[in-house]
């Protein structure tokens, strides 16, 4: 009997086939190492991508759609996170842009579907309120 392949598996496969030839070091190593280093967490559950993940993705040229990030001060970072990692049910990658002194948060999510209902809500915060977690 063959073990069934995670979610996570599937998209890094589908992702290696993508990448250029010059990179066939990544694609010869074993997506049991990929997914280590692709994802922030190796369980199952969130599709949250490590930058270096992120950057494969795009390397790939994996088509996707970036929001600024406003969290709302009443809201504590890492239960926010962990909502997202119930919710949105693509790839994503939550990064910086630094600008002088100045930053800013972005969500780069890897799903159209996704990113069209966001923009039909106006954010991701409220995005993230209107639906209940099927988990």
């Amino acid at each position: 009997m063959t073990k069934r392949k995670s979610l996570k598996e599937i998209i890094t496969e589908a992702v290696l086939t993508q990448l250029p030839n010059s990179y066939l070091d990544v694609k010869n190593t074993p997506v049991d190492k990929l997914l280590v280093r692709w994802w922030r967490s190796g369980r199952q559950s969130g599709l949250q991508l490590s930058e270096y993940g992120d950057q494969m993705f795009r390397i790939a040229e994996i088509e996707f759609y970036q929001y600024e990030l406003k969290l709302q001060p009443e809201i504590q970072y890492q239960a926010w996170v962990l909502e997202l990692s119930k919710k949105i049910k693509c790839p994503y990658y939550i990064g910086v842009n630094k600008e002088g002194k100045k930053s800013h948060s972005f969500i780069r999510l890897y799903d159209s579907k996704i990113a069209m209902m966001i923009s039909l809500y106006g954010n991701v915060n409220d995005y993230l309120d209107s639906i209940k977690a099927t988990r």
